[in-house]
C-alpha cells in the first residue's frame, strides 16, 4: 500500500514538474518571442502579401541614408570619447595613489545614476543662446556653442557612456595580479613598460566589451538625440523609428517596423561581439579584486592630477546641472540671472498639477510592480536553473536577456504589434492602458533579476537546503527560513538598477502611453519639445534628487575613499552592474 502511494505520489512530481516546464516554455514564447516575430513580420508585410518592398522604399529615401549616416557618426565618435576617457579615470581610480576616490567615482558614475534625458536637459540649459557660457563668448568675440547639432549629440553621448566602459575596465584592471607586474619587472622592464605590455594587454578584452556597451548605447539611445536633434532636423535611427511609427498613413507601421529591424540586427550583432571580448576576459572572473596602489605619483603632481580630474568632472556633469537648478527657477526661459527673475511657481505648478502628479503616480505604480514581479519570477527563474536544472529556465533567461538587448524602441513597436491580438482571435484590449506598460517594463528588465538572483543563490550553500529537508522541514519552510532571510540584501540591492530605470523610463513609454497613462519621462519629454524649459529643468531639478539620494542611501558610509582603502568596499550600485555586463541595453532611457 505504502509502495502504491509512492509511485503515486513520484507521478504526481513529474506531472507538476512537466506542467511547470510547459508553462515556462509557453511563457518564453508569448511574452519574448512572438512580439520579435510579430516585427519580423510586419517588417515584410507588403499589402495583402510579404515582400521586401518596405526595405526598398526605405533605402531609396535621402532621409533613410541621412539617418544611417548620423548614426554611425554619432555612435562612432562617441564611442571614441567614451572609451578613452572612461578606461583613463579607470586606470587612475583602480591603480593610482590619489585621494578622494570615492567622490570622484561618484561623480564618474552620476551620468549612469541620472536619466540620460536629464542630463541632456542640463547641457541645454548650460549651452543655451542667452545662457552665461554663451554670453562670455559673444563678449569675447568668440561664436557661439550650439548644443543643438550633431557635435552637441556627440558630446552628451560620449559623457552618458564613461560610466559604461569605467565599470568595464575598472574591474578587470584590480583583477589583474601584481606578480605578473613584478616578473615583468624582473626582467628588466620598467614601470610605464609594464603597465603597457601587462595591464594594457590584459584589460584589452575589458576596454573593448566596454566600448561595444557604449557603441550599443549610443545607437538605441532615443532621449539625446530626441531632445537634441528632432528640432534640429538631425535624424538618426531611433528618432526615425519613432518618426515614422506616430505618422499617418497605411504604411508608417511597416516602415517603422523595417526599420527596426535594420536597428535589431545591429544590436544583436555588437551583442556577439561583446560576448566575444567578455569571454576572452572570463579567465579572471574568480580572481579577488586588488584595490592595492600600483602607481605613485609625487605629491605635487598627485594634487594637480587629482585636483585636475575633479574639475573636469564638475564641468561635464555638475555645473550643467546647476544651470539646470537656476532654469528652474526662472520665471522664463532665457532670462538673465537676478533676484527679480526668481519664483518657485515652477516648482508649485509641478507639485500641484494634475497632469504631473498623475504622471508620478503611473511611475512610481509602473516601478513598484516591475520591481515586485521581477524579483519574485527572477529568482524563481534563477532557483530553477541553478538548483533543478531545468532547461526550460535556461530557455526563458536567454529569450529575456534577447529583449533586453534590442533597441527600447523596437521592443516598443514589437510590444504594440504583438499585444493588440496576441492570440489569433484574442484581443485583451490592453493596448493605451497601463497594463501594456506593466508588460513592456517587466519584459524589458526581468533578465536583469534574474541574473542578480542567480549571483545571489551562488553564494548559499545547497547544503543547508539539504539539511532542511533531511529534518523533515517542507519547500515554505526552507525558503522562509533559511532563503529568503540569506538572499533579501543582495536581491534588493540589484532590484534598484530595475527600480530607478524604471521609474524614470522614456523610451518605451514614449511609444505605448496614452493620455492617462503618461509617465515622468515622458511628462518632461512633452514639455521639452513644447518649450516649457522651465517646467521640465523644475521636474528634472526634483527626479534628479531623489534617484541621487536613493544612490547615496544604498552606499551610505561607503562613498569615502578612506574607507574604499580600508576595506576595499565596492559601491552597491557599482557592485551589482557588475554583474550584468553581458546584457546591453538602455543607459538611462
Amino acid at each position: 500500500c505504502s509502495s502504491n502511494r509512492e509511485a503515486e505520489m513520484e507521478i504526481s512530481r513529474k506531472t507538476g514538474a512537466a506542467a511547470a516546464q510547459g508553462a515556462i516554455y509557453l511563457l518564453a514564447v508569448l511574452v519574448f518571442l512572438l512580439p520579435l516575430v510579430r516585427l519580423l513580420l510586419m517588417a515584410i508585410t507588403v499589402g495583402d502579401g510579404y515582400g521586401l518592398d518596405n526595405f526598398i522604399t526605405l533605402l531609396a529615401e535621402e532621409r533613410t541614408h541621412e539617418a544611417v549616416i548620423n548614426t554611425i557618426i554619432i555612435s562612432v565618435t562617441s564611442t571614441v570619447l567614451a572609451a578613452a576617457a572612461g578606461s583613463g579615470l579607470a586606470f587612475l581610480t583602480a591603480y593610482s595613489n590619489i585621494k578622494r576616490k570615492g567622490l570622484i567615482e561618484f561623480l564618474v558614475l552620476l551620468p549612469f545614476i541620472v536619466p540620460s534625458y536629464i542630463i541632456t536637459l542640463s547641457w541645454s540649459s548650460f549651452l543655451s543662446s542667452r545662457g552665461s557660457f554663451n554670453t562670455l563668448l559673444a563678449s569675447l568675440g568668440l561664436p557661439a556653442v550650439n548644443i543643438y547639432s550633431m557635435g552637441g549629440i556627440i558630446l552628451v553621448l560620449g559623457i552618458c557612456n564613461i560610466p559604461i566602459v569605467y565599470l568595464n575596465v575598472v574591474h578587470m584592471l584590480r583583477k589583474i595580479p601584481r606578480d605578473m607586474e613584478w616578473a615583468a619587472r624582473s626582467c628588466g622592464y620598467t614601470q610605464r613598460q609594464a603597465m603597457i605590455k601587462i595591464n594594457l594587454v590584459s584589460a584589452l578584452p575589458a576596454i573593448a566589451a566596454g566600448s561595444v556597451l557604449a557603441f550599443l548605447s549610443s545607437i538605441d539611445n532615443f532621449s539625446v538625440p530626441a531632445f537634441l536633434g528632432i528640432s534640429s532636423g538631425i535624424p538618426v535611427l531611433s528618432t526615425y523609428i519613432y518618426e515614422n511609427a506616430i505618422g499617418f498613413g497605411p504604411n508608417a507601421f511597416p516602415l517603422a517596423a523595417a526599420l527596426s529591424l535594420i536597428l535589431s540586427v545591429i544590436a544583436v550583432a555588437g551583442t556577439l561581439l561583446e560576448g566575444f571580448f567578455v569571454k576572452r576576459g572570463a579567465g579572471m572572473d574568480s580572481i579577488k579584486e586588488d584595490y592595492s596602489v600600483r602607481v605613485f605619483f609625487r605629491k605635487a603632481h598627485r594634487i594637480a592630477l587629482e585636483w585636475g580630474i575633479l574639475a573636469v568632472l564638475l564641468i561635464l556633469n555638475i555645473i550643467p546641472m546647476v544651470s539646470m537648478v537656476i532654469t528652474s527657477f526662472m520665471k522664463s526661459y532665457g532670462l538673465k540671472f537676478s533676484p527679480e527673475n526668481l519664483t518657485l511657481s515652477n516648482f508649485a505648478f509641478v507639485f500641484h498639477n494634475r497632469n504631473v502628479l498623475t504622471a508620478v503616480r503611473n511611475s512610481i505604480l509602473l516601478a513598484a510592480v516591475t520591481t515586485v514581479v521581477c524579483i519574485v519570477a527572477g529568482t524563481a527563474i534563477a532557483y530553477a536553473k541553478l538548483r533543478k536544472k531545468s532547461r526550460a529556465a535556461a530557455v526563458l533567461e536567454k529569450c529575456a536577456s534577447l529583449t533586453y538587448a534590442i533597441p527600447g524602441i523596437v521592443l516598443a513597436l514589437a510590444m504594440i504589434f504583438h499585444w493588440v491580438e496576441p492570440v489569433p482571435g484574442f484581443r485583451p484590449g490592453i493596448y493605451g492602458t497601463i497594463n501594456i506598460l506593466i508588460i513592456a517594463y517587466i519584459t524589458r528588465y526581468l533578465v536583469l533579476q534574474i541574473k542578480g538572483s542567480t549571483t545571489a543563490l551562488l553564494t548559499v550553500d545547497p547544503a543547508m537546503e539539504e539539511a532542511c529537508a533531511a529534518s523533515g522541514r517542507g519547500f515554505f519552510s526552507r525558503w522562509f527560513r533559511i532563503l529568503i532571510p540569506l538572499l533579501t540584501g543582495p536581491i534588493l540591492s540589484g532590484a534598484f538598477m530595475i527600480f530607478v530605470p524604471a521609474l524614470t523610463e522614456l523610451t518605451l513609454s514614449s511609444m505605448l502611453a496614452s493620455a492617462g497613462t503618461r509617465t515622468i519621462g515622458l511628462t518632461i519629454f512633452n514639455y521639452q519639445q513644447g518649450g516649457d524649459y522651465n517646467l521640465a529643468a523644475a521636474m528634472s531639478v526634483i527626479v534628479t534628487l531623489l534617484v541621487v539620494a536613493g544612490y547615496c542611501v544604498a552606499n551610505r558610509k561607503k562613498l569615502k575613499s578612506e574607507y574604499r582603502e580600508v576595506s576595499g568596499y565596492e559601491p552597491t550600485y557599482t557592485a551589482g552592474n557588475k554583474k550584468l555586463q553581458q546584457n546591453p541595453g538602455a543607459q538611462g532611457n
